[in-house]
């Protein structure tokens, strides 16, 4: 198939930016836990809030000074708490965000804690006046950063799909829909596929946010086979903006998925000790994310020209990588 003027052009634009690397993007992220509840609520919040700071300044690589956690009072003294959850701490961090991060730099946003619906808006219920996914929404709305990760790990965050839906944000929930009430399991597989060297399912040395959502609905479906009991919570992954989430076993046949299958909490050796590799693999994606939000402003056949020729150029640049962990027996 002949190239367009609009395709070769892309492809140009391209090969600066390989010769051009831009400057390597910065994670972040934000834990927020919720109310417990009960001693053993919090107990429980406290391990997830814990596990999940403990995997990202890990094995996951985050500075630690990238790393927020808001949570109850209770917890407070754990020396990983950053403050209380309130929604005035809340609105404080994502002011900092705004003041620190900079256009290119990812931020990761997770929720542990009990989840309500009140028939329109979902909400994380925290001290003292809770802040709904429009609320989240409107705040993330404000930061100018590469991509935001939502990970809504409670009861009733089926809606924040919906709420929180933009080209620039993937966005997984634990159940899906408001009315999916009971508490999660899907919070413990969570922190386990940040550690667990199984949730790398193509077992290339990288650990992708899609990758982390497959096993954990994976796990999660499984947890409910086991115990004999009747599945309560179904996740949800959206990451084309459209606001309607995919079920895990559905995702070949929708169009979510490729850009948290891009979406990196681990690269390979073979990239880590590659800066061409992860300079080239890092402008593709990008290019390819700006194409997919730009879509409804192209021809349609110029539009699936550039995506063709990027995905083939990903899928060769895929093949050297895969080359390079051969031949270095990883």
């Amino acid at each position: 198939m002949a190239l367009s003027k609009a395709a070769g052009f892309a492809l140009s634009l391209i090969l600066i930016c390989i010769v051009n690397p831009a400057s390597a993007q910065k994670r972040h992220a934000l834990i927020i836990g919720g109310l417990g509840g009960s001693p053993e609520q919090t107990s429980r919040i406290a391990l997830h809030l814990e596990g999940a700071y403990n995997a990202l300044t890990g094995p996951l690589g985050f500075p630690r000074e990238y790393v927020a956690v808001l949570a109850e009072q209770s917890l407070s003294a754990n020396d990983y708490v950053l403050g209380e959850s309130t929604a005035e701490n809340i609105r404080a961090q994502f002011s900092d965000f705004r003041d620190r991060l900079a256009q290119g730099d990812e931020l990761y946003i997770l929720l542990f804690g009990h989840g309500s619906y009140d028939g329109k808006e979902s909400a994380l219920n925290i001290p003292r006046r809770d802040l709904t996914g429009s609320d989240y929404a409107a705040l993330s709305d404000e930061l100018i950063i590469g991509r935001t990760i939502w990970i809504c790990t409670m009861s009733s965050s089926g809606p924040f799909i919906q709420t929180l839906r933009d080209p620039d944000r993937i966005v997984i929930t634990a159940t899906r829909t408001g009315t999916q009430r009971n508490q999660t399991v899907f919070p413990e597989y969570l922190i386990e596929s940040l550690i667990e060297p199984a949730a790398d399912l193509d077992r290339d040395g990288s650990l992708s946010v899609l990758e982390v959502f497959q096993y954990t609905a994976g796990q999660t479906s499984r947890h409910y086979e086991r115990e004999g009991r009747l599945t309560t919570e179904h996740s949800l992954l959206d990451d084309n903006g459209d606001g309607v989430g995919t079920l895990a076993n559905a995702l070949d046949e929708s169009g979510d998925g490729f850009i948290a299958g891009n979406t990196w909490l681990r690269r390979s050796q073979a990239l880590l000790g590659n800066s061409t590799f992860a300079n080239e693999r890092s402008v593709l994606e990008r290019q390819i994310a700006t194409l997919e939000a730009r879509k409804s402003e192209l021809d349609t056949d110029i539009y699936y020209a550039e995506l063709e020729m990027l995905f083939v150029a990903l899928a060769r640049l895929n093949e050297r990588i895969e080359s390079e962990l051969e031949s270095d027996d990883y």
